[in-house]
């Protein structure tokens, strides 16, 4: 789910065009309904749909009730875009269900009671009434008779924005053209707007993604990043109108989307792919890096004639990102050093590259992991240096950027006071038991930290050993 900040232009599928765009549907109804002394009275209100799960409980219906004209089962994507009716601080959330389909109950519900027609089965939706609500539970529906797609998030939420939801499985289940979503679950109070309300911007809607009539299914993708040795291009021909027909196709292929501004090569019949040449394309059939080119699959039915195609395009980026190796990782301590309590180490890092866009930069950081803070000398540079004064793990990281892409690599330096030290920092390994200062070698030292200060002292309180207590 994505937040929009302004409301999307409506597309409209134009008469006479060969394919179909996303297409806009307004909401037909919208409806609150509020519990408890309210349960059997219309909330109809044109501007807001409140929801919350707390006071008399709020739950909010939504209604496409004109869906029947569209050939919904070939839906590639479909979302319902609702929003904010006022703003609402902190963080919210609210539940989105949708009726099922097979749910009949009081399915031609409206919004206001002038609309209703109770002789025709027409009625003004109350809690009571509305179709899946959970009459005895302040936020929850029946799940029986709803499906939850999915819940809304959002903090500090602003009059007028907007929320997609993906709600495709919902629309390809259909099979009368109505579908209803509801709005609850809402710890807090919320209010969007409803299919009436006074600015047409904040009114909910659903976006209609359908495939296209004519050709179909990019190779490469539309707004695919290619290299310039991109050999041809390919597509799915539509299926000829009276089978076994052939389907002819001009491909066009330009830096514009403009028929007339770009190459055209016709092909077939049933020919579904053509090679990026210049005996194909004598202006664009040498790909340029960094271009941004279009290309568009116009067809022919033996039938229907012209089907024009959508425009889709690609772009051509050759750049390899940088390689970067930032040198093996190292365990010193700070005697090794000529100057004591103090170590000089290299950064020495290998850098390869393609050259393009620009030759590369390069950058040494530190990288904060607790360690103390160190100096880079020359830290825009591939060898580099830094004083270690201090026991510590140190992480340094190499990046190299291009003007296009960066690749980063690290390297550790493991600085331990003496040697002892530095090892078993490195490892983690525990000191061996008998090892009482620390320093690597059990020996005499250890012995005398462990016995001699209790050297001949007797724990017999009888006889205190045979020794005679002194007088």
């Amino acid at each position: 789910m994505r937040t929009l900040t302004v409301f999307a232009l409506l597309a409209m599928v134009l008469g006479g065009t060969a394919w179909a765009a996303d297409v806009i549907v307004p909401a037909d109804m919208s409806c609150r309904t509020e519990g408890f002394g309210y349960a059997d009275t219309n909330r109809h209100d044109s501007s807001k749909l409140s929801v919350r799960a707390s006071s008399n409980g709020n739950k909010s219906w939504i209604k496409f009730d004109q869906l029947a004209e569209y050939d919904l089962g070939t839906l590639r994507a479909a979302s319902l875009t609702v929003f904010l009716h006022e703003g609402k601080g902190g963080s919210q959330q609210c539940d989105v269900s949708a009726v099922n389909d097979d749910v009949l109950d009081n399915i031609n519900w409206v919004d206001h009671p002038s609309q209703a027609v109770p002789e025709q089965g027409i009625y003004a939706l109350t809690w009571n009434n509305a179709p899946g609500n959970l009459i005895s539970d302040l936020g929850l529906l029946d799940p029986a008779k709803t499906t939850l797609i999915d819940t809304l998030r959002f903090t500090d939420g602003q009059a007028g924005q907007g929320f997609e939801i993906d709600v495709l499985d919902i629309l390809l289940a259909d099979t009368d053209g109505i579908v209803q979503f509801v709005l609850h679950n809402a710890p807090n109070l919320l209010n969007f707007a409803t299919h009436d309300h006074p600015d047409p911007a904040k009114r909910p809607y659903l976006t209609l993604a359908f495939p296209p009539e004519g050709a179909d299914f990019p190779i490469p993708e539309d707004g695919a990043e290619v290299e310039t040795a991109l050999a041809q291009l390919a597509w799915t021909n539509p299926e000829p109108n009276t089978p076994g027909q052939p389907i002819y196709c001009d491909v066009y292929l330009g830096t514009e989307p403009n028929r007339p501004a770009m190459d055209r090569v016709p092909v077939g019949p049933d020919i579904s792919a053509v090679a990026i040449n210049t005996a194909n394309f004598p202006n664009f059939g040498v790909l340029l890096n960094r271009v941004t080119y279009y290309w568009v699959v116009d067809c022919y039915d033996t039938d229907k004639g012209l089907i024009e195609g959508e425009f889709w395009s690609f772009y051509t980026n050759n750049n390899e990102a940088p390689l970067v190796d930032a040198g093996d990782d190292s365990v010193v301590w700070l005697t090794m050093g000529p100057e004591p309590g103090q170590i000089t180490m290299t950064l020495s890092g290998v850098i390869s590259d393609d050259g393009r866009p620009e030759p590369y930069t390069v950058q040494w950081t530190q990288v904060d992991n607790g360690a103390p803070a160190v100096d880079i000398v020359n830290a825009d540079q591939e060898v580099a240096t830094v004083t270690l004064t201090e026991r510590g793990v140190y992480v340094f990281m190499l990046t190299a950027d291009d003007g296009d892409k960066q690749t980063s690599d690290t390297v550790e330096i493991i600085v331990g006071d003496t040697p002892c030290d530095a090892s078993h920092l490195s490892t983690a390994d525990p000191y061996h038991p008998a090892d009482v200062n620390q320093d690597c070698l059990v020996d005499l030292a250890d012995f005398v930290l462990l016995f001699a200060d209790e050297w001949l002292t007797c724990t017999d309180e009888l006889t205190y050993c045979g020794v005679p207590l002194p007088m």
